[in-house]
């Protein structure tokens, strides 16, 4: 996963739906779902932050991407998008040799994610989404050291902690730690700056898609 509740957890998201024939933007104020009827049609993410999110019967969720500007996505029969901030989304049109490329991106974020839960450590899954989320979410309309990036962090600890196969508890543990020994900073926990990115990047175990 190169490198994103929705709900309460154990409460299941009340779905808002988008109809794949439109072609205009919807909106979603933080923490609606977007619903759509199986299909091979792409989205892309005009502003915000989306979360694609997969359920258990019993509530539980394991969120498989965190979507930000810029990036297309689908939605298959088991998913829900789930916006983590307002959020602008519409149907994207693409030559197909695109649709192609979208797909193979797709696939690769999803199978990195699958070695990030099934091999990495914590320390490793959370420097990953750290690096992700960088390259997402930094602004990028004005001059800025790689690594010193600073961002939004849009997903809770909760969020990520759904995200990564951890708990909250490690999450905010492992972000202090790369706080401590100066990966990283944040003056609140919201707003994440990248101070060593070499490091962080070792720290990760490898990159990402």
């Amino acid at each position: 996963m190169h490198l994103l509740s929705i709900a309460i957890p154990g409460a299941s998201p009340v779905p808002r739906r988008l109809r794949a024939s439109t072609k205009h933007n919807q909106f979603l104020e933080p923490r609606q779902t977007l619903s759509i009827e199986p299909s091979a049609e792409l989205l892309t993410v005009e502003s915000g932050c989306l979360a694609l999110s997969h359920y258990l019967p019993d509530g539980r969720r394991q969120i498989s991407d965190i979507v930000g500007p810029g990036r297309v996505f689908s939605i298959g029969a088991d998913c829900r998008a789930e916006s983590l901030t307002y959020s602008s989304v519409m149907p994207v049109d693409m030559p197909s040799d695109a649709y192609v490329s979208q797909g193979r991106l797709m696939l690769a974020r999803m199978q990195a994610h699958a070695l990030l839960l099934g091999r990495k450590t914590a320390a490793e899954r959370v420097a990953t989404a750290v690096l992700d989320l960088a390259r997402q979410f930094a602004p990028r309309d004005r001059p800025s050291r790689p690594s010193r990036a600073t961002f939004i962090l849009y997903p809770t600890r909760a969020d990520l902690a759904d995200w990564l196969g951890l708990t909250i508890e490690t999450i905010s543990r492992t972000l202090n730690a790369f706080k401590r020994t100066g990966l990283i900073a944040f003056d609140r926990p919201e707003r994440i700056t990248i101070l060593n990115q070499p490091a962080l990047e070792r720290a990760a175990g490898g990159t990402t898609p």
